[in-house]
């Protein structure tokens, strides 16, 4: 599979087919034969909720599922997937436009629900799909004026309705409702979903991260170096505070005017925490952040000291370089940033510079204004034989991406979704296989 990532292909075949599988088994093993004509409509119908269930269960951010595939596929796949569930519920409806008047109204105002999120996301939540229509996210900045994205997650949420009102559908179906085998499972999905939401929504308050921000200066055009100070160390626990290179955490200021709301930022160093639960100093989270949106733009005016909630990071970068050391073996690395970009990556080289790790690392920026860390960059691999640092102020080419290519290499990729789509096809056709590529494509 050299061209197909093989963890997300499993994962696809997983949520498409193999979650709605059960409950087609029982709803054709129980369906009376009066009602076969009908089966297939049924069936999308059927499909269209799993999916949806699907999405939802992924919208929690489960951390087994970002360590496997990472978070940011698993929102693009969230995204598809309701989508893909909509489009079947659509079909669903035209092909079973007779119902009673109760089971008509719960399914065709929970479809509605279900479009108009859908439709009011793909502009304001779902950066994979701006990022390749330009029109739309043109749309989306105009909006961005008059809409917060804190509302934007509240609507979001709507989604929890539509499945309540489209439970109901199910249960007032009589001939559906007689099939026990598969309502029970049909309850007992939606029960262990909405169970899951609920607790992670209860989990990211009860048991986020407290700190304050310990400082904010801007090191770069629009972008804004925030230093968060985690408040568990000063009691002298800190063996829940552990961060991996390239991994992001979602930040909020409860007393901020519109910072209520999680948003998700690469942190540029990583923190281990101590083997006997004490640490000499206060571990320090460290952010590089470009103003792009309401929320982002405010960090700069924010003041040394104020509250900063943080749900422990997620990130897969250091789980898939594990992956690839075998037998003590260090793989050499080959990092290649863009832009804002590149911050994931620079926690990733300074966890690997002086272990002797072969590290080749390819920075490119716009302009020379756009560049960060410059110094202490080029510090690193001056510092450290087996580390080469090259910082350009244009993006790269064919011939520079292919010069990088180096068997038993792995190949991490972070920056705008242009770049990384172009690095990825100049490795791919040079040889590299897609298991041996990791990005994390912020635009969510």
């Amino acid at each position: 599979m050299k061209h197909l990532n093989t963890a997300v292909a499993l994962a696809w075949a997983v949520v498409l087919f193999i979650v709605p599988l059960p409950f087609l088994t029982t709803l054709a093993a129980g369906l009376p034969a009066l009602y076969t004509s009908s089966l297939f409509g049924i069936e999308l119908g059927v499909v269209a909720y799993t999916w949806m269930l699907a999405a939802v269960y992924l919208a929690c951010r489960p951390r087994w599922v970002d360590r496997t595939i990472g978070l940011p596929t698993m929102y693009m796949i969230h995204g598809i997937l309701a989508i893909l569930a909509i489009a079947l519920a659509m079909a669903h409806q035209f092909l079973l436009p007779g119902a009673g008047e109760l089971i008509g109204l719960t399914g065709h105002t929970g479809l509605y629900l279900f479009t108009a999120v859908a439709v009011w996301s793909l502009v304001f939540m779902a950066g994979w799909l701006t990022a390749r229509v330009r029109w739309l996210a043109a749309v989306k900045h105009a909006l961005e004026r008059a809409f917060r994205h804190e509302l934007s997650v509240w609507l979001h949420r709507l989604n929890l309705v539509a499945i309540a009102l489209i439970v109901v559908h199910v249960h007032v179906i009589d001939y559906i409702a007689a099939i026990k085998p598969f309502l029970l499972l049909f309850d007992a999905a939606t029960i262990v979903v909405f169970a899951y939401y609920v607790w992670s929504m209860i989990d990211r308050r009860a048991y986020a991260w407290r700190g304050r921000v310990a400082s904010v200066r801007t090191i770069a055009d629009r972008v804004t170096e925030l230093r968060v100070s985690l408040d568990g160390a000063r009691s002298g626990d800190v063996r829940a505070l552990c961060w991996e290179p390239g991994d992001f955490a979602f930040i909020a200021f409860p007393g901020e005017r519109g910072m209520h709301e999680y948003h998700p930022f690469s942190l540029t160093n990583s923190f281990a925490g101590s083997a006997n639960g004490r640490a000499a100093a206060v571990p320090t989270m460290d952010f590089a952040i470009r103003a792009d949106g309401d929320f982002t733009t405010r960090l700069a005016s924010l003041r040394p000291g104020a509250d900063v909630r943080v749900i422990p990071p997620y990130g897969r970068y250091a789980q898939f370089i594990r992956e690839h050391d075998a037998a003590g073996k260090a793989t050499p690395l080959v990092l290649i940033g863009g832009g804002i970009g590149i911050t994931p990556l620079i926690g990733v080289l300074r966890a690997a510079s002086g272990t002797g790790r072969l590290v080749d690392f390819l920075y490119t920026a716009r302009g020379e204004r756009d560049v960060i860390y410059r110094q202490s960059l080029e510090r690193l691999g001056a510092a450290d034989a087996h580390t080469r640092v090259r910082i350009a102020t244009r993006r790269p080419d064919e011939a520079t991406i292919a010069g990088m290519v180096r068997p038993g290499a792995i190949y991490l990729v972070a920056g705008p979704h242009g770049m990384i789509a172009f690095v990825r096809k100049t490795l791919l056709r040079h040889g590299v296989r897609a298991d041996d590529i990791y990005y994390e494509p912020f635009a969510m």
